[in-house]
């Protein structure tokens, strides 16, 4: 379905419509100490999952999705997370 590159120097939120259920999957990070925050949205209900290299979610029917990267010791440095949304 999608594949997302995030990179702290450049963005670090992104948000998509997914029209069919689908699953997010961290797929590797630049550094141990980055993590995302997903929200996902639909009618009635609300979401948050916290992923690390290696985690997946599950996205439901029509739902709008929202990530965030994050660093617990960013310092000056950029660092960066892929997904995958299958």
């Amino acid at each position: 379905m999608a594949t997302f590159h995030m990179d702290s120097s450049v963005t670090q939120s992104v948000t998509r419509a997914v029209p069919k259920a689908a699953v997010l999957s961290c797929t590797a990070t630049s550094v141990p100490d980055v993590y995302a925050h997903a929200i996902w949205v639909v009618v009635g209900d609300i979401r948050q999952f916290t992923l690390h290299a290696g985690d997946s979610m599950v996205v439901p029917d029509a739902a709008t999705l929202t990530i965030w990267i994050f660093r617990k010791n960013p310092g000056k440095s950029t660092w960066s997370a892929d997904f995958d949304l299958t």
